[in-house]
């Protein structure tokens, strides 16, 4: 049995972008973004939302050979004051073409350590992968630490 390369990709937690601030909308969310050495710790106004975005390195060819994405991860701790509700992963094929090829939309990940992994489907990855995650804030206290986002890709 031949076993196929695997290649594993990661993004700090420190790279993440948020999609709402007051500077994106001229409405103030209450956002507070601080980086550190182990990610980046978000806290926003309660009864609120908000999109984190992680642009994934992302393999297409390896020593000539297509690359097919397998799984996705999720690094990281949230407080029991916010809650992640949505996790989608996005692949970018040139343009504006950017088909959402992963939605989980019924997540309830609140009060603890996020070591999260998602699989994806099984095809060849044509371009760079971005992983979106909705967080909602319950109240003022409401606190996530994003330290990481990954992607598994092996050899076709």
């Amino acid at each position: 049995m031949a076993f196929k390369d695997t290649f594993k990709f990661w993004t700090h937690g420190v790279n993440v972008q948020v999609e709402y601030s007051k500077e994106a909308t001229g409405h103030d969310n209450g956002l507070y973004i601080r980086r550190a050495g182990f990610g980046t710790i978000i806290k926003q106004r309660g009864e609120t939302w908000n999109w984190f975005h992680f642009a994934i390195p992302s393999a297409t060819k390896l020593d000539d050979d297509n690359v097919k994405r397998q799984h996705a991860w999720l690094r990281g701790k949230i407080n029991n004051f916010a809650t992640i509700k949505q996790v989608t992963v996005h692949e970018a094929k040139g343009g504006s073409d950017c088909p959402r090829i992963y939605d989980n939309n019924n997540l309830n990940l609140t009060g603890r350590e996020l070591n999260e992994s998602f699989d994806l489907p099984d095809r060849v990855c044509k371009g760079p992968l971005v992983m979106c995650v909705r967080v909602e804030f319950e109240d003022d206290r409401g606190e996530v630490v994003f330290c990481g986002a990954g992607a598994w890709f092996e050899e076709q």
